[in-house]
């Protein structure tokens, strides 16, 4: 989802090499520096992730693989080849205790697989890439080309009513589209060590729910449940809102209001519905 989001406002002047899965698997190391030495990029993008949150408390190991020893294998064709790597992260290193949002440097403390992979990943690209590395925490992922929430809401928004929706989570919905732009700008300013980028505002998992709902003009009732009544296989951080300030003072200007991004992804999503020849979303 992201990756693709890349591919779509990446700069002109830009001479992007997209690679998925089958063209490389970057927990091959030596597929890595293979590749990594015939292209010599100026910079690594690293969008693959092992990112189901609840099946990775069952499958631990593949997690690690690729969330830890793919980023330690890119690291390192970086440092071999003087490339900057720029490795995408997660909400999900914090224990959701705060009271305020989350600042990059406070402390950490992951309560999943998939959190403990991610910052592990996150330590290893610190550790072989001292001075040439960015790390760009974000969270609640939504937008066009991969599964997410507010296509799963959407979805099941048409095929029954009432919704029950978590109410004691808090975040900060991310439109891929708008992060994407984000990382070409902190790439474009070399920005370095570690940034924290979501779209403004807070909310729920039932306000965002609320929110799909309503833009998509669908009669869905959504109700509010607890954490608790939904029990899933990885624990989620009550309160994981980032702090985005950094990103704003290096990009000059935060990203645009979750809201608006929200309502311009559902128009693309009824759009698309349309080409396709189904009902309008």
């Amino acid at each position: 989802m992201l990756g693709r989001a890349i591919q779509r406002v990446a700069p002109s002047a830009v001479q992007l090499v997209a690679l998925h899965h089958a063209d490389l698997a970057i927990e091959d190391g030596a597929a890595v520096e293979r590749v990594v030495t015939r292209e010599r990029p100026d910079w690594i993008v690293n969008c693959a992730a092992y990112t189901d949150v609840d099946r990775a408390e069952a499958e631990p190991e593949l997690a690690e693989r690729v969330n830890r020893v793919g980023p330690r294998n890119l690291g390192r064709a970086a440092r071999q080849t003087g490339a900057r790597l720029l490795q995408i992260s997660t909400d999900y290193v914090f224990d959701g205790r705060a009271t305020r949002p989350y600042c990059e440097d406070d402390p950490v403390g992951p309560l999943t697989a998939y959190g403990r992979s991610k910052l592990a990943g996150e330590r290893a690209v610190r550790e072989i890439l001292p001075d040439a590395h960015l790390i760009v925490r974000t969270q609640w992922l939504f937008g066009s080309g991969g599964p997410n929430f507010v296509a799963t809401i959407l979805r099941l928004a048409r095929e029954r009513s009432p919704l029950q929706v978590v109410a004691d989570q808090h975040g900060r919905p991310t439109y891929a589209a708008d992060l994407a732009t984000a990382l070409w700008k902190l790439i474009a300013c070399d920005a370095r060590r570690t940034v924290h980028c979501a779209n403004e505002g807070t909310a729920t998992w039932f306000q965002v729910a609320q929110a799909a709902i309503a833009a998509a003009g669908l009669p869905t009732v959504v109700e509010r449940c607890t954490t608790a009544a939904m029990p899933r296989p990885a624990r989620r951080p009550h309160f994981s809102v980032l702090d985005c300030t950094r990103y704003q003072s290096i990009a000059g200007s935060p990203l645009r209001g979750w809201q608006a991004a929200l309502d311009e992804y559902v128009r693309v999503v009824s759009e698309e519905r349309s080409a396709r020849g189904g009902p309008g979303t």
